[in-house]
């Protein structure tokens, strides 16, 4: 059995954007400024913000990681493509149930107040999103993220029950 490996980049929010081109645009007019004008007196300022708009936008980049290999799922968020930190690990003899959202099967589990959610889905209006219920160590766990084809079908060979296409 080969290791299944997805990785999902996460969608930038609207704000973040704004942010972005907000501070870029600060940092260009403090250089101009800073040029043209008093070296002195904006030449500070159009350092901090050329700094705040690198990590805004290079150093802040997130993307979550499924890997499935062997009835075990492992979830990882990497943050700037550098900072990898384990989410979760899941072995299928603890799924209660793993289909697309809102399906019948784990309907239940999504109004539940007493189950744990964990989205790491990407956030595109598109995306197929697929929970996983599981038993966790301080209950139940639910977790939300997109899954490739190559994957569910890995998954449907040793647990066909389990999952619901």
């Amino acid at each position: 059995m080969h290791e299944k490996l997805v990785i999902v980049p996460k969608k930038k929010t609207v704000v973040k954007k704004i942010l972005n081109t907000l501070w870029f645009v600060l940092a260009c007019l403090m250089f101009l400024m800073a040029t043209f004008i008093t070296p002195v007196i904006f030449t500070i300022p159009a350092i901090v913000f050329a700094i705040i708009w690198y990590f805004q936008a290079f150093r802040s980049d997130i993307e979550y990681e499924y890997t499935y290999y062997d009835g075990e799922f492992r979830f990882a968020k990497i943050k700037a493509k550098s900072k990898r930190k384990a989410i979760g690990r899941v072995q299928m003899d603890d799924v209660l149930g793993f289909a697309p959202k809102g399906d019948r099967s784990v309907y239940k589990y999504e109004n539940d107040n007493s189950v744990t959610c964990k989205n790491i889905a990407s956030g595109q209006p598109g995306a197929k999103v697929y929970e996983l219920i599981c038993k966790g160590e301080k209950g139940l766990v639910r977790y939300e993220f997109e899954p490739d084809e190559e994957m569910l079908d890995a998954v449907m060979v040793k647990y066909p029950r389990s999952v619901v296409k």
